[in-house]
């Protein structure tokens, strides 16, 4: 792998590299081969373009090489759209809210044995008790009776249209 470009960018804390290499490599395999030729630590290169011409054997290679881990983070996170950062910033919130809730899982739990209590005591209490419903029957059978005692309206027209004629 030959460097055909080198460029120090000090507002952003970092080396602009271009590659050129006789054979087609990973992301992976190039963040090796250039933090080997940099002297840098592999967590501090950024590959973001492996790039081959169609029938070419020679790829290139681009590359910023930074200082230190906390410059590189801060890039990736300029270079976010609003929406990836707003996904990272709810799932941070998530996070945090899942961390917190082990702590009041007791307190809930507590108060659910409580209302179990409280609801095996009204059982108990309406053991000898009857309900409305069963006393009087269920609703299916009034409605059934009602309809029963109202003759329908087409049955009243009819029994009433021969008599005033």
């Amino acid at each position: 792998m030959e460097q055909i470009s080198e460029n120090k960018n000090a507002l952003f804390k970092r080396q602009e590299l271009v590659f050129v290499s006789d054979k087609n490599l990973t992301f992976e395999e190039a963040k090796k081969e250039v933090s080997g030729m940099t002297g840098k630590d592999e967590s501090n290169v950024d590959i973001y373009n492996v790039k081959g011409g169609f029938g070419n054997q020679k790829f290139v290679v681009k590359a910023n090489v930074y200082d230190n881990k906390e410059d590189l983070e801060t890039m990736k996170n300029m270079e976010l759209s609003k929406k990836k950062k707003k996904e990272i910033e709810d799932a941070k919130v998530k996070a945090e809210e899942e961390a917190n809730k082990p702590a009041e899982a007791p307190k809930e739990e507590a108060d659910a044995e409580e209302e179990a209590k409280v609801e095996e005591v009204k059982e108990e209490g309406d053991e000898g008790t009857v309900s409305e419903d069963a006393a009087s029957g269920t609703a299916e059978e009034k409605k059934e009776e009602v309809s029963e005692e109202k003759p329908s309206e087409d049955v009243k027209e009819k029994s009433e249209a021969p008599a005033s004629e």
